[in-house]
């Protein structure tokens, strides 16, 4: 994939991402103002458990939402740098069927398939 085309891509991900990150925080804090108003001894139990799951659901997706940004981020760095399309790791070229996939990937497949045999 040529640099222009993905970092047109990369910029509207970018921009979708961020959007998702701000109602991901906006539900949040609407959830923490609504904690703070009512009066949890009143709450069911199984009103708290899905509150809770709610919580945690949107903290999932925004720590999603974020890794992505980092990626998408790094990848828009690597065009601007001119190194776009090369593994961080190696520095070889990465499969061109991996970038269309994901325009955002900085690892050729050898080297994400290491990192996510390290990871726990």
């Amino acid at each position: 994939m040529d640099p222009q085309t993905a970092k047109q891509e990369l910029l509207q991900l970018q921009a979708q991402l961020m959007a998702l990150d701000e109602e991901a925080d906006e539900r949040l804090s609407v959830m923490l103002e609504d904690e703070v108003d009512d009066e949890s001894f009143d709450q069911h139990p199984a009103d708290t458990a899905s509150v809770t799951l709610d919580r945690s659901l949107d903290l999932s997706l925004q720590g999603n939402t974020e890794r992505m940004l980092e990626h998408v981020d790094r990848a828009l760095d690597k065009i601007e740098e001119g190194t776009y399309g090369l593994c961080d790791r190696c520095g070889q070229p990465i499969e061109e069927g991996r970038l269309e996939a994901k325009p955002y990937a900085t690892l050729c497949m050898r080297h994400q398939r290491e990192l996510e045999r390290e990871r726990p």
